[in-house]
């Protein structure tokens, strides 16, 4: 089954929006060009920052100096060429091999992740695997640290290839290159759907294949997953309902776990897939008390098809790195009878997951989701294109209520599941999630 994907809509650098986490559209702060940067950006903290914060030694710092040592973890500081990059980054132009990754002594590089459509997702890559080594024209190279992989990685050009060996035989080769990410993933027992780039127009299009079926699902069942909340997500998802619609899936996993957000508008977009276009899906809440109140968007509902049919059975798979945008559309489906807090299924990691990637169950939140209840707004700088990202927010869901450092949690009545080794544990996780929710 092939769907065309709907057209990318303009998006302009000044409403651009960053970071994983949600945020809203900031107005353009003109300046005369013998403004220094320092004070524009002490102005635009004194007057936008959602908490108050002396900038009489400004001075003293560079801007991105201040800002770090002064403002929230989520504030930053952009040139305009670092900006560009982001935005560019965020409308799903990519470059590299398309993985996160971590060091697991002993054990390897641990996959943390793996972005669709990117050279290792094509390749077969997937969240949880862990490489041994990596073979490069004929030579394999075993790695004993995190440094070694990334100075194996960083040494390849675009259109080198490399096949990395994973603990358990794999065997994945893949070339370093320039790719369009897509952001959603479908599947039934049956078989899978994910955008990949079309041979022929260079686009993507939704593509059934083989690779991501989910065999432990029942008959009936349909899966999404949404990993951010950016680029063409919201057309992605409303495709992947139609899809979903289409073999009359009875109830529906939404699959939020490692998603940390993005763009507002593409929550408000993807909202519309549950309830009426116009329903407050947000609001925030500024310094001073004014409100900003962001409904859903329908504009990427093409038919009813596009829609979550009022009597599917939703579930929401989520976790201690599902933040803001994301917890903003569980809050979306909580207030307005999607779901109870009883259809979410939160990772509980267990003792030998926290022992091997350090900290603790505090640290890694487990049975909890992230807790940012917080906003981010742009504000450029006219003649120099500098951008400071502050927050400038909290958010509440629409029955008003704010996870803002809370979370959603199992003390709220959502059900944990046991999280396994990581090397291999996604898979295992999903299959455990899957027997809790249908027995």
């Amino acid at each position: 089954m092939k769907i065309p994907l709907f057209k990318k809509s303009a998006v302009k650098i000044a409403a651009a929006v960053l970071a994983a986490a949600v945020f809203s559209v900031a107005s353009l702060c003109g300046c005369s060009s013998d403004y220094s940067t320092l004070d524009w950006v002490a102005s635009v903290i004194e007057k936008y920052y959602y908490q108050d914060v002396d900038t009489s030694d400004i001075h003293s710092y560079t801007a991105k100096e201040f800002v770090s040592k002064y403002l929230d973890q989520y504030s930053a500081f952009y040139t305009a060429e670092e900006y560009a990059e982001v935005v560019s980054s965020n409308s799903g132009s990519k470059s590299g091999f398309g993985v996160t990754y971590s060091y697991l002594p002993e054990n390897g590089i641990l996959v943390s992740s793996v972005i669709f459509n990117s050279p290792a997702y094509i390749s077969g890559l997937r969240a949880g695997d862990c490489i041994v080594s990596a073979t490069i024209d004929g030579e394999t190279s075993s790695f004993d640290s995190l440094s070694e992989f990334t100075e194996c990685v960083s040494a390849l050009e675009e259109g080198d290839y490399v096949t990395f060996n994973t603990s358990e035989g794999g065997e994945y080769t893949m070339a370093k290159s320039q790719y369009t990410a897509s952001y959603v993933i479908c599947a039934t027992n049956e078989s899978s759907w994910a955008f990949l780039t079309d041979g022929e127009s260079g686009g993507l299009e939704l593509t059934e294949t083989d690779a991501d079926i989910i065999e432990d699902l029942p008959d009936g069942a349909g899966y999404i997953c949404l990993s951010q909340f950016y680029g063409d997500a919201a057309s992605e998802f409303a495709q992947a309902v139609e899809v979903l619609n289409s073999l009359n899936c009875d109830s529906i996993i939404i699959d939020l776990r490692n998603n940390g957000g993005g763009y507002v508008s593409v929550m408000q977009y993807i909202s519309a897939c549950f309830v009426s276009s116009g329903e407050n899906v947000m609001t925030a809440r500024f310094k001073g008390g004014d409100e900003d109140v962001y409904a859903a968007d329908g504009r990427y509902i093409t038919s009813d098809e596009c829609m979550v049919k009022e009597d599917t059975e939703v579930y929401v798979l989520a976790n201690g790195n599902t933040a803001s945008a994301s917890e903003a559309l569980i809050g979306v489906l909580y207030s307005y009878g999607v779901i109870d807090y009883s259809d979410i299924y939160l990772s509980d990691y267990t003792d030998e997951y926290i022992s091997l990637v350090g900290g603790s169950a505090q640290s890694l939140k487990c049975g909890s989701t992230y807790g940012k209840g917080i906003m981010q707004s742009p504000y450029t700088k006219s003649f120099t294109g500098e951008v400071l990202k502050l927050t400038t927010a909290q958010i509440y869901w629409p029955n008003g209520d704010s996870i803002h450092g809370v979370g959603v949690t199992v003390s709220d009545g959502a059900k944990a599941v046991s999280s396994p080794y990581p090397s291999n544990g996604e898979g295992e996780e999903l299959s455990n999630a899957i027997n809790l929710i249908y027995g």
